[in-house]
Parts: C-alpha cells; structure tokens; sequence
C-alpha cells in the first residue's frame, strides 16, 4: 500500500509541474504577443513622404521595376534620412483610352544598419491628375509642347507650342498623355497597410 502510494504522490507532483509550465509557457508567449504589439515602429495607416533617388517613368519601368528613395521626414520611430527600396506595382502607358499610370510601393526601409520589411503604397498617379501635377510629373503631350514653344521663344509662344505639342501627341497616339516620367527629387506620398514591427 505504501508503494502505491508513493506511486499516486508522484504522478500527482508531476502532472502539477506540467501544468505549471504550460502557464508558465503561456504567460510568456502572451507576453511577447503584447511585447511586439507596442513594439510597432509604424501604425498601419501612417502616410508618410519619400524622396525619390532614380527616375521612374511609364517608358522605361515596367510592373515589377525596382526604385530606391529615403525618408523626407521622420515616420514613427524611424528617423528623417533612412533609405527604403520598393517596386514599381503599376505601371502602364497612355492608350487611346487611357492615360499613363503608376502606382509605387515601398518594401523594406532601413535603420541604424538594420532593415525591416515595409508595406506601404501611393495612390494612382494619373498623368493630367492633381496628384500628377502635385508630384511634378512631366507628362508625354507637355514635354514635347515645350519643347515646341521654346522654339517659338516667349511665355505667349510656350503656351501656344504646348498646345501644338499636346495636339501633335493625340494626334500620333490619340492621346496626349500617354507617358509619364517622375525626376530624381520628386517627393511623394505613401500610406502604410501593415505595422512596420521591430522583431529582435
């Protein structure tokens, strides 16, 4: 009977540890599910500009094209001056229908020697849009009148050689914007769709 006994009191301290341990488990785990939700560096949802540091154009890059750019200001806990790299995630040229389009996303940012992956995209940039104009995007149709009206010389001849220009474009394409180029420099807006986390 004793041995029996001990027997039963050793199952029972036992499976009173393995208990222990699996709280003990859980109350880490849950802790560190807490810890890497205050650890976001970036809310999802925070818009923030960037600076870009190549050329990208309707012409030259297409879907897929890799871009870099660096932070114009600072965004969360990630300072003003930290580089990011992303993607081209739509770009189409002008049709009879429709005009020259970009899309950018960003894809990874880096810190203090340290990079973090980065889900973040821009609205539409549309050739003749606000948005286009706003980021200073030099559009297919306008570049060439231009050109035309600096031949003519004068403020007056520059509008009438944009307009003769921009006729001239629809007439060869059927649309006056049908490219579109964003210069080195040009700043522009993106919005976060997940959390930038800090796993260590």
């Amino acid at each position: 009977m004793r041995i029996k006994s001990l027997a039963t009191a050793t199952l029972v301290v036992l499976a009173l540890g393995t208990v222990s341990a699996a709280s003990t488990s859980a109350q880490t785990n849950t802790g560190r599910r807490g810890w890497y939700r205050t650890a976001a560096m970036v809310e999802a949802g925070t818009a923030f500009n960037v600076r870009l540091d190549t050329k990208i154009s309707t012409d030259e890059n297409p879907t897929g094209s890799a871009w870099t750019g660096t932070l114009d200001q600072a965004v969360g806990s990630i300072p003003a001056g930290s580089p990011v790299s992303g993607v081209v995630s739509s770009s189409s040229q002008g049709t009879h229908s429709a005009r020259a389009r970009l899309v950018l996303a960003v894809r990874e940012v880096t810190m203090n020697g340290q990079t973090y992956a980065m889900n973040a995209t821009t609205q539409p940039i549309i050739a003749g849009t606000k948005t286009a104009t706003k980021a200073g995007a030099i559009v297919g149709g306008a570049l060439v009148g231009g050109l035309v009206g600096k031949a003519i010389s004068g403020r007056t001849g520059a509008i009438v050689g944009g307009v003769a220009g921009a006729g001239a474009g629809y007439g060869l394409t059927r649309n006056a914007l049908r490219t579109m180029q964003l210069k080195p420099g040009t700043l522009l807006t993106f919005t976060t769709r997940q959390a930038v986390i800090a796993r260590r």
